[in-house]
């Protein structure tokens, strides 16, 4: 632990507790599940918020994702819809423009106080329910039910709170208003250790989490429509190229898809792409190799590419997956279970 940032972490927890205190709780006129996290980054929130939008419009409702839409470069509020189309990336942000691609039948609603913007929205696009992105945290808001992800991989980091660590609360106390824990990356630890934190959180909360993985691996060009054929790129070297907060998940989920890995280059999370500097990079690709990215960071670079750089990469895309081992097949029941409950009630 940094003894220096030790008292900006107990400050820190101060304002957290005096804005929860503060903030006066408003509810809007549909339904609301918030997805959060406990930490600074990495948890596999924004797969989540993509997969329970899916399964929204899957049953037959409009969603609505309320979002910062962190790193724009714009404060005006706007609104997505049929995918994003024609929206700058300075406009929406990374995060925001990959969920509207992935869910074109959803809005997406961008910026920063999201309960007037929600307000601001409604009359146009009458949904059936919102989804409160990065809303653990989020007071202003009410939520009918929130949903927390928890990295598997590295749950809580050193126990700090930030700055000294990743906490943006304290776990034991925080997930007790939690609706639904869902543990990822449960594929990414050693010696059962995502069945003992799966065991600490149901005793903490007295709650049963559920444990997801990612899979359902495939290949797509820039435009994240068209297929690569993953035998294809099997005969080649994948160099990759990332900036994610969990570069490591990345990595792990290129190897269980059965590429070769011929190098990594990892940058910071929402990192900002150049094309001079992309081109730079495929300049030093030998002619057996292919340049593979997320899904994330395929949304940014796609609005500066050209047609070597396109035809030079290849974007990786997943789905959490909920585990099918015998003592952890509840999680995609208590999954639907929760969120068909307030779909009745929207």
């Amino acid at each position: 632990m940094n003894k220096f940032l030790y008292p900006l972490s107990c400050l820190y927890g101060v304002l957290s507790k005096a804005d929860k205190a503060l903030k006066k709780t408003q509810k809007l006129s549909k339904p609301v599940i918030s997805v959060g996290n406990l930490t600074w980054g990495g948890s596999g929130k924004t797969p989540i918020v993509i997969e329970l939008a899916k399964f929204i419009v899957a049953n037959g409702k409009k969603p609505a994702i309320l979002t910062r839409g962190y790193g724009r470069q714009s404060k005006e509020p706007i609104l997505l819809q049929d995918g994003g189309a024609n929206i700058a990336l300075s406009k929406s942000g990374d995060e925001p423009l990959l969920i509207a691609k992935s869910v074109p039948e959803a809005a997406v609603i961008i910026g920063a106080d999201r309960y007037k913007n929600a307000l601001k929205f409604e009359s146009e696009i009458k949904p059936d329910i919102y989804i409160l992105d990065d809303g653990f945290q989020h007071w202003k808001i009410y939520r009918d039910l929130d949903i927390v992800c928890i990295n598997a991989a590295n749950p809580f980091g050193n126990g700090m709170l930030i700055p000294a660590g990743i906490l943006r609360e304290k776990p034991k106390e925080a997930l007790r208003r939690a609706g639904l824990v869902i543990i990822t990356n449960c594929d990414f630890t050693l010696n059962g250790d995502a069945a003992l934190l799966r065991t600490m959180i149901w005793d903490w909360t007295a709650q049963e989490p559920a444990m997801t993985y990612y899979g359902d691996f495939q290949y797509k060009q820039l435009n994240l429509k068209d297929d690569i054929n993953l035998d294809d790129l099997k005969k080649q070297k994948a160099v990759l190229l990332s900036g994610i907060g969990f570069a490591k998940g990345f990595r792990n989920s290129v190897e269980k898809s059965g590429l070769q890995i011929g190098g990594t280059i990892e940058l910071s999370d929402h990192k900002s792409y150049s094309l001079k500097e992309l081109k730079k990079i495929i300049s030093n690709l030998s002619k057996e190799s292919r340049l593979v990215i997320t899904a994330k960071d395929a949304v940014k670079i796609e609005q500066i590419a050209d047609e070597e750089l396109r035809e030079k990469i290849a974007v990786l895309t997943v789905k959490p997956l909920f585990c099918g081992e015998s003592i952890y097949e509840r999680g995609n029941q208590l999954w639907q279970e929760k969120i068909l409950k307030i779909l009745a009630s929207s």
